[in-house]
């Protein structure tokens, strides 16, 4: 790699990162798109390669969380055992199905959710974790769709999880976002290898990307740490609707459609 590219790899892993910290997401909405613009990547490429660095981001901004004791860890185990097991299974998904429907449908579901969050400020629990046998069976069933999220978008799962961590079982939104890079320390990985497999990880972007998400990852963390929950609840939402408009734009290109085609061949970025 020139120096230009380890330079271009730094900056695009510190937005990751960045993106990671603040909002407790794996950074992969940032990433993706970074992947198949810039580095010419296909979208199957840029899952798998994003999901190789989220790793980094997450790793490093749960040392700032935890040091806040603002991860609910009982729950990100059980969360965590779920998204574990779908996780290669959304990455095998993800090579053999075309994802502009999916796209559009999981746009749609991050609008709704960013405009609930707009609408009124989720309520703080006062217990700070799912609890009983239908909060954990929830955990678990919460942590099964993250997985399947992670594998098949090249998101962390996060953009999932903080959500129904805050409107369901009514954690802070520092707690939430806590929780959920705890829960993609393993989801991450588990989907990584298996895109690895498929031949869907460009390992030699992944060394600078990943640095530069472990660089960003703990200030951003830090900073989210300050901000009053209702005005971090908020600007996650917003963060929400402007990935639903970018993606549905995304998923209604011609060219993005085709790249997204299943069994579309992956190419070496120049």
């Amino acid at each position: 790699m020139t120096a230009r590219d380890r330079l271009s790899g730094l900056v695009a892993g510190t937005l990751t990162g960045i993106a990671g910290g603040l909002f407790g997401v794996g950074g992969g909405l940032v990433l993706v798109p970074i992947l198949t613009g810039y580095y010419r990547l296909t979208h199957h490429q840029a899952i798998g390669t994003s999901l190789a660095v989220i790793g980094a981001t997450a790793i490093t901004a749960i040392v700032i969380y935890g040091s806040h004791q603002n991860i609910a860890w009982s729950a990100a185990l059980v969360i965590a055992l779920g998204s574990m097991v779908s996780a290669r299974l959304g990455a095998r998904w993800a090579t053999r199905i075309p994802a502009g429907r999916l796209r559009r449908a999981f746009a749609i579901f991050m609008a709704l959710v960013a405009i609930r969050l707009l609408w009124e400020a989720p309520a703080v629990s006062t217990t700070g974790a799912p609890s009983g046998v239908m909060g954990l069976l929830a955990a678990l069933g919460l942590g099964l769709a993250a997985g399947c999220l992670a594998g098949m978008m090249g998101v962390g799962g996060g953009i999932i999880v903080v959500p129904v961590l805050t409107l369901v079982f009514g954690l802070s939104q520092q707690a939430a976002q806590g929780t959920s890079l705890a829960v993609m320390v393993v989801t991450a990985p588990s989907a990584a290898y298996e895109h690895s497999r498929h031949r869907n990880v460009v390992w030699r972007l992944v060394p600078m990307l990943a640095l530069g998400a472990a660089l960003g990852a703990p200030l951003a963390s830090w900073a989210a740490q300050r901000f009053p929950h209702a005005q971090l609840a908020r600007g996650f939402a917003l963060f929400l609707f402007a990935t639903a408009v970018h993606i549905w734009t995304r998923a209604s290109s011609p060219a993005r459609a085709s790249d997204c085609r299943a069994g579309a061949p992956p190419v070496t970025p120049p």
